[in-house]
């Protein structure tokens, strides 16, 4: 398996934060974070991240109504630049992330699982090609690229509640047609939060493993929590993705956020947050 180089030196940090938390590890323990407003108000959450090739980031938010932003720059200094979308702009985009070996370009994705190939040039958007998730469709929260060799296999989550599982769903993309290949999945329900819950609230593949958050939604004043979980490997075999799911094993909670969006540049994480009301936030994570 190749791996960008935001993934590559992924697995030690990972490894190092488990151990780092096994005391209580799998509790609701809250973990510190240095959180930065990016976003005021509703309209202004952070949906998904993906680390941006020129440098910074790059935001997605799930708004719905003509005129609302779509997608944003976040620099390194905190500076947030809207991006103007050409034409009909998709409705509540969930997911990002960049498309390896493609510098510029990502795949962006909406709860309902229409996507659309980016590709962002300064600080002008364009729209590269359409496609649609082959299965997943409801309540879609994560989308994430992953190299393996000359493959690229996408993993994506369906959010799930309180009732019911989340639910991981991966197969081989091809990026240049839009087309997927056969689909594998498999449930994710995680211990904490415990009211209000969404299994998957993002996603990200982490020297092969996969790190979900998760979060508590009450409503458009919260209170909400969050947390960060390791729930199993993706690998790629005989042309085929595989799953290999595990009992998550928790990295870190946070109370107060909503976490949506979780990505590494290099050994760098980042959380973003889409807490309604109260606005957008980020902070760095170590679980890349």
């Amino acid at each position: 398996m190749t791996r960008s180089p935001r993934r590559s030196r992924a697995l030690p940090a990972v490894a190092a934060l488990a151990l780092a938390l096994l005391p209580w590890a799998g509790s609701a323990r809250a973990a510190e974070a240095s959180w930065s407003r990016v976003g005021t108000g509703i309209l202004q959450g952070v949906s998904g991240l993906a680390p941006h090739s020129a440098g910074g980031w790059v935001m997605v938010r799930d708004n719905k109504s003509s005129g609302q932003n779509r997608v944003a720059l976040l620099g390194t200094n905190g500076s947030v630049r809207e991006l103007s979308w050409p034409g009909s702009a998709p409705q509540d985009l969930e997911a990002i992330d960049d498309v390896p070996g493609q510098p510029g370009r990502y795949a962006v994705v909406t709860s309902s699982g229409a996507g659309r190939i980016i590709a962002i040039e300064g600080t002008t958007l364009r729209v590269v090609r359409s496609f649609t998730l082959p299965a997943g469709r409801t309540e879609n929260e994560a989308f994430v690229l992953v190299r393996f060799g000359t493959t690229n296999v996408a993993l994506w989550g369906n959010r799930g509640s309180s009732s019911t599982p989340g639910r991981l769903f991966a197969s081989v993309f091809n990026v240049g047609k839009g087309t997927f290949g056969t689909v594998v999945n498999a449930n994710v329900r995680v211990p904490y939060p415990t009211a209000s819950v969404r299994h998957v609230s993002d996603a990200e593949v982490v020297g092969g493993r996969i790190i979900v958050s998760s979060a508590s939604d009450r409503g458009n004043n919260g209170p909400f929590e969050s947390a960060l979980y390791d729930v199993g490997g993706l690998t790629f075999s005989s042309g085929r993705p595989r799953l290999a799911m595990r009992t998550p094993l928790s990295l870190a909670t946070y109370a107060g956020h909503k976490i949506e969006g979780i990505t590494c540049s290099g050994s760098t994480g980042l959380m973003g947050t889409d807490d309604e009301n109260l606005g957008g936030f980020t902070a760095p994570a170590p679980f890349c």
